[in-house]
């Protein structure tokens, strides 16, 4: 019986070692961060128009992940879509991310948020966390400036002023570009 107990034992150790020539590495860059390339994707918004990120390359685009419950999310967008109004024309997209699930936030309250707000930018769904995951976002409010290049411009973690004169004038740097 002991034999048996340590054979299981043994078996159950080497199963769990793996050689190192076997694992897998991540299909995402570990440390997104200015200067990084952005991560293509490719998904559906919430009019079902498919959003390709890489097709809006020779533009400006902030890539925001939030919260229906983060108060701090909702303040931002607000200002986030003044954004987009004004540079929209000049090659400004702005893409909230929603990266909540459907227990958190059901998808009526939300489209009835949008409505009510009337923004004007692409709103995303990210129920299944794809995009979130590719963008390695732990919390929100967390947001992506990337460049016409696909460069990674800026990567703001948490709460920020985006019609603060720092911001506006980074975004308008890069349409000029």
């Amino acid at each position: 019986m002991k034999k048996i107990f340590l054979l299981i034992v043994a078996i159950i150790f080497l199963a769990g070692c793996k050689d190192q020539g076997s694992v897998k590495e991540s299909k995402f860059i570990v440390n997104l961060e200015a200067g990084s390339p952005s991560v293509d994707f490719l998904y559906r918004d919430m009019d079902q128009k498919p959003f390709r990120l890489s097709e809006h390359k020779g533009k400006v685009v902030l890539l925001y992940f939030w919260r229906m419950k983060c108060t701090e999310c909702q303040t931002e967008l607000k200002a986030i879509d003044a954004l987009h109004k004004k540079y929209g024309d000049r090659g400004f997209v702005a893409v909230s991310v929603g990266a909540d699930s459907m227990h958190s936030a059901p998808l009526f309250k939300v489209v009835e948020f949008f409505d009510r707000e009337g923004f004007s930018f692409v709103k995303i769904r990210d129920e299944d966390g794809f995009v979130a995951e590719a963008y390695q976002v732990m919390r929100a409010p967390e947001a992506y400036l990337i460049d016409k290049d696909g460069m990674i411009a800026l990567v703001q973690k948490g709460y920020t002023d985006w019609g603060a004169t720092e911001k506006t004038e980074l975004i308008e740097k890069l349409l000029a570009k």
